[in-house]
């Protein structure tokens, strides 16, 4: 689902959800250097045009790049997760990816209260910044989940959450089971 499509029907659907200010080119350009990387041209897109962080029906807190954001900033996983390792490994693929290159764009699980959340996988000489988006354990301290982008993971919130349940986490989306998603983070 691309931005436009998920603004506009998130905008029909949701018409009276609170939403912060938008992001500015400046914000974006001062966070990006903080960071030292730059984000996705569909988040950015987001941050300006949705909203400059946001708890999405109050399962998933979006981080901005502002201090003001409601639900923080995007950051880098060693301030969410402090005893990170240097290097991390990506389960379903085998790899190992430098810890400095994690950056959180969620804050933390909506649904089970901890400090597991999404970070984008900053890895060089991908076109438009449209990185692979990762699932990190607080437990085990890997990334235990990979989605081909930040477009997949709106599109897996997008399609699961509807009138009878909304505020469906992306992860539990992917794994309802309250069980096996205990056994992938602990993996």
């Amino acid at each position: 689902m691309n931005i436009n499509d998920f603004i506009e029907q998130f905008n029909e659907k949701y018409p009276d959800v609170d939403r912060f200010e938008g992001a500015t080119d400046e914000m974006v350009e001062a966070h990006e250097k903080m960071l030292g990387y730059h984000l996705p041209i569909s988040f950015i897109e987001f941050l300006k045009r949705f909203s400059n962080g946001i708890l999405l029906l109050d399962s998933e807190p979006i981080g901005g790049v502002s201090k003001d954001s409601p639900c923080s900033n995007v950051s880098k996983v060693s301030r969410i997760i402090p005893d990170i390792p240097n290097e991390v490994l990506i389960v379903e693929t085998n790899e190992m990816i430098e810890s400095t290159r994690l950056v959180s764009f969620t804050m933390f699980d909506g649904g089970d209260s901890s400090n597991n959340h999404w970070v984008f996988l900053c890895e060089d000489g991908i076109t438009n910044n449209d990185y692979r988006v990762g699932f990190i354990s607080q437990i085990s301290n890997k990334v235990v989940k990979v989605l081909s982008n930040f477009e997949e993971w709106l599109t897996i919130f997008w399609s699961n959450n509807d009138d009878e349940e909304p505020g469906i986490p992306v992860f539990h989306a992917i794994y309802p089971d309250y069980d096996e998603r205990g056994v992938i983070l602990d993996s």
